[in-house]
C-alpha cells in the first residue's frame, strides 16, 4: 500500500529523505494514522539497493515486496515473520510484541550478517503492547546496534516505554490532520457522503475508514442524537434504554459510547473541540467539568467490574448512569 495515500506522513517521510537514519526509531500516534504503513515505507527506504529509495526495481524492493527479504523481519500482537521461528525455540504463539520470546528472537536476527542489502531492519509492531521484560531485552540491543542495523518501534501510545529506550531513539510523532485535511481526505478516498462531523472528535482517519466501510459511519450520529436528546429533556430514560437496548453493540461498547460522550462535552466546554452541531445541550446551561470528569472515571471503574463479573445487570447499570448524566445537564 502507498504511503502517498496518507498525506499526514508527509512531513515524517520528507524529514527522513536524504538525511542518515538512525539505528532506533520510534514512531508514535493514536490508532488509524497508518503508522504501520509508514514503518514499513522506511523499511523498504533502508533495504533498497537505489540511492532513489524505494526504487520498487531492485532485488532487494522485490524481495521485500514478495514479503521474503532475509535481511527484514517483524514482530506483532499476535504473530512475526517466519524469519524468527529459526532463531527461537520457544512456541511460535509466544513470538510476538509483547512477550519477551518474541523480543529475542528479533535480537538474534539483529546480530546476523546481512545477505542482500548493506542494512538489516527489524520492526515491532504494536510496541506499545511490550511488557517490561521485553523492553529490558530490547534495550540491551539497542544499545549495541551498529550503523547498518535499524529497529523502528510503532506504538499507539505516546510515551509508553522506558525512559532508556527513548534516549537511545529518534522520536517520529504523528498527529491527527486538521478538520480541513481530514474533510479533503474523506472525500479524495469516494466518501462524498460523509465528513468529519459524522465521527467523534478526534477521530483518525483509518478509524473513519473503517466505520464506513462496516456500514458503522452513522453510530456515533445516532448515539450522539439520542443522549444529547435526553440531556435536553427531549427524550425520556426509557426510550434511551430502550435505544441502547437495540443497538447492536456490546454492554462493553455501550459504556464506552457513553464515556465517549461526555469526554466530548468536556472538549467542547473546555474550548478543546470545536461546537459539534449533534451535541447542543451544552446551550445555556452551567457544565462542571469536574463532575463529569468523575463520573466518566466511575464508568471505567464499572467497565472493569463488567470485566470480572459478567453478570452485572445491564438495565440497572445503563438506568444508574443515565440518572447521573441527567443531573450533568440541569
Amino acid at each position: 500500500m502507498s504511503v502517498n495515500r496518507f498525506p499526514w506522513l508527509t512531513d515524517a517521510i520528507s524529514t527522513h529523505q536524504n538525511i542518515l537514519f538512525p539505528s532506533s526509531s520510534i514512531i508514535e500516534g493514536e490508532l488509524g494514522l497508518a503508522k504501520k504503513e509508514l514503518a514499513k515505507y522506511f523499511a523498504q527506504k533502508l533495504l533498497c539497493n537505489d540511492d532513489l529509495a524505494p526504487c520498487g526495481v531492485c532485488n532487494s524492493c522485490h524481495y521485500f515486496l514478495a514479503g521474503s527479504h532475509p535481511d527484514y523481519c517483524f514482530l506483532e500482537r499476535d504473530s512475526c515473520s517466519s524469519v524468527l521461528h529459526t532463531y527461537s525455540k520457544a512456541k511460535k504463539d509466544d513470538l510476538n510484541s509483547k512477550k519477551i520470546e518474541g523480543v529475542r528472537a528479533l535480537n538474534e536476527f539483529m546480530t546476523m550478517t546481512n545477505s542482500v542489502s548493506e542494512k538489516r531492519v527489524g520492526l515491532v509492531l504494536d510496541a506499545h503492547l511490550m511488557n517490561i521484560n521485553a523492553q529490558n531485552a530490547l534495550l540491551k540491543t539497542l544499545e549495541e546496534l551498529p550503523a547498518n542495523k535499524h529497529i523502528l518501534l510503532v506504538s499507539n501510545q505516546r510515551k509508553y516505554f522506558l525512559p532508556t529506550i527513548y534516549s537511545r531513539s529518534s522520536l517520529i510523532s504523528i498527529k491527527n490532520p486538521e478538520t480541513s485535511d481530514l474533510d479533503q481526505w474523506i472525500s479524495d478516498q469516494g466518501y462524498i457522503d460523509y465528513s468529519s462531523l459524522n465521527f467523534a472528535p478526534d477521530s483518525t482517519p483509518l478509524e473513519i475508514e473503517h466505520l464506513i466501510n462496516n456500514d458503522l459511519a452513522d453510530q456515533y450520529m445516532n448515539i450522539s442524537q439520542n443522549l444529547n436528546s435526553y440531556c435536553l429533556g427531549d427524550t425520556t430514560t426509557p426510550d434511551l434504554m430502550k435505544f441502547y437496548k437495540e443497538i447492536n453493540l456490546s454492554f462493553d461498547e455501550k459504556i464506552n459510547s457513553i464515556i465517549l460522550f461526555l469526554k466530548t462535552c468536556i472538549g467542547i466546554n473546555q474550548n478543546f473541540y470545536k461546537t459539534h452541531p449533534l451535541i447542543t445541550s451544552l446551550e445555556n446551561i452551567t457544565f462542571d467539568p469536574r463532575q463529569a470528569s468523575d463520573l466518566i472515571e466511575e464508568l471505567v471503574d464499572y467497565k472493569f467490574q463488567l470485566n470480572k463479573v459478567p453478570s452485572l445487570n445491564e438495565q440497572i447499570g445503563l438506568n444508574n448512569f443515565f440518572y447521573k448524566i441527567k443531573n450533568l445537564f440541569t
